[in-house]
């Protein structure tokens, strides 16, 4: 399965609107897969699944030599773009960098929640910030 075919698999297991004939544009796909996983991280029904999902926002958002991204967690977006993360590839403007910075601070909370209820909080505020940045 390719990664866009997961892709909409997730979106439409996620109940994530999937338009017809999708194609989602490479330059966006890497926010579109972290917003995905912050739908999981919702949806999660253990803290330990929500933590796994808030890696992979990270994962997807910055690049793999930076001190946030964890090799040890699986990266949804590896061979997306360049490999640098949304931060590097799709970050065109400054207004999209500070997007893509906010959901990184907010997932990264969301990883230290001590609980499932507060990880589901800040994975549904998650969701809506990239929601924000893939439109």
């Amino acid at each position: 399965m390719t990664s866009i075919s997961r892709l909409v698999a997730a979106a439409l297991m996620m109940g994530t609107a999937v338009p017809y004939g999708f194609a989602a544009p490479a330059q966006r796909i890497e926010a579109i897969t972290a917003q995905i996983h912050a739908e999981m991280a919702r949806a999660a029904d253990r803290l330990t699944s929500a933590r796994a999902h808030f890696h992979h926002v990270i994962n997807c958002i910055v690049d793999p030599d930076d001190k946030r991204f964890d090799a040890r967690a699986e990266n949804p977006c590896a061979g997306m773009g360049s490999g640098g993360g949304a931060l590097h590839d799709e970050a065109a403007t400054p207004a999209q960098r500070q997007q893509l910075q906010h959901a990184l601070d907010i997932a990264t909370r969301g990883l230290r929640s001590g609980s499932l209820e507060t990880a589901h909080v800040y994975a549904e505020w998650l969701s809506e910030v990239l929601k924000r940045d893939v439109q």
